[in-house]
């Protein structure tokens, strides 16, 4: 009865991943708001996806919406295979969808989709090396990755400064540090590498991901979000918030590597909130909080009560219907 039960939740939440990624990447493609228009300031790889969706519109708003669905599908699968919920639960499936896609969603759909998956597989190996292996190889594949995202999404260049920090919070050990920090530098010392090779400057590479960051995409954030998005983000605060204080505050919510892994997440979080505040910010941001966001927040579904989180899931797909209705008046 129970395995029945389990099917049907999955079944329920891999429909609702799918019916949301599709509405509101239609949506979107019809209806674009505010500044979702906004393309991403060029990169050295962002450049390459933006050049290609020129070519094949259609077909790049396809990539995404399928993006979306492999990438919630794997976000929720993640957290069951690592352990790191104390229950068995696959929330995190759904929620994805909805942090990536329901809020805004940036025109750059293909630079979009490519950075999502970037930080997915970023994420995944970091909790991997957390929660099982403990393994360099699984710490240096997580950083190679989050050390290649700056060279398709601009902002996340913040990743280079703050990343060691974060991994010395986390894992305080000078090989880790070390092992961090070649694999972080390891993806622009490559591409400078290939700019000399094509005869150009070693450090020119380097130069424009720097200039890119500071870059103003003229994105506006306020002018894009309506009420109905306004009560989106409220009901996703006050779930994050909730994560948060279970853990920090109850020692008995996790397990000692669980609490490690969504400190770790926590901290992503908080220094993706901090990229809003870069002038290179565009929406493509949400495709990155999509990631942390659906590791922490199923955590409230095993540790509080059933009658508030039922509440503010129904108010959350609420939220997000409303959000896409208004959106296309």
């Amino acid at each position: 009865m129970a395995r029945k039960v389990s099917q049907h939740r999955i079944f329920d939440l891999t429909v609702t991943l799918i019916v949301v990624a599709v509405v509101c990447t239609l949506r979107s493609t019809i209806f674009p708001s505010g500044d979702e228009a906004i393309p991403n300031v060029s990169t050295p790889i962002g450049h390459l996806l933006q050049t290609v969706q020129l070519r094949i519109p259609v077909f790049a708003a396809l990539i995404w919406a399928l993006a979306i669905i492999v990438a919630g599908l794997n976000a929720g699968r993640y957290g069951v295979r690592l352990s790191l919920y104390p229950a068995y639960t696959l929330m995190g499936i759904s929620l994805f969808g909805v942090v990536a896609t329901a809020v805004m969603v940036s025109g750059d759909y293909l630079l979009s989709a490519v950075a999502m998956a970037v930080m997915l597989l970023a994420t995944k190996y970091m909790q991997r090396f957390i929660m099982r292996s403990g393994s360099y190889s699984d710490l240096s594949l997580s950083m190679l990755y989050f050390g290649l995202l700056p060279l398709v999404y601009a902002p996340a260049s913040l990743f280079y400064v703050a990343l060691p920090i974060i991994v010395l919070f986390v894992r305080a050990s000078w090989r880790d540090e070390l092992v961090t920090l070649a694999s972080l530098l390891f993806p622009p010392a490559a591409i400078c590498y290939w700019s000399w090779c094509a005869g150009k400057g070693f450090v020119e590479p380097a130069i424009q991901i720097y200039n890119a960051v500071f870059t103003p995409s003229e994105f506006s954030f306020f002018g894009t979000i309506n009420p109905a998005s306004v009560l989106l983000l409220g009901v996703l605060l006050v779930m994050t918030m909730c994560a948060l204080t279970l853990i920090i505050s109850d020692k008995y919510s996790l397990k000692v590597k669980s609490r490690v892994a969504m400190q770790f997440n926590g901290l992503m979080l908080a220094l993706l909130v901090g990229m809003f505040f870069l002038p290179s910010c565009t929406a493509t941001q949400f495709a990155l909080f999509a990631v942390p966001v659906s590791m922490m927040l199923p955590l409230i579904f095993v540790r509080m009560g059933t009658g508030f989180t039922e509440t503010m899931y129904r108010l959350l797909l609420l939220a997000v219907a409303l959000n896409c209705v208004v959106m296309c008046l």
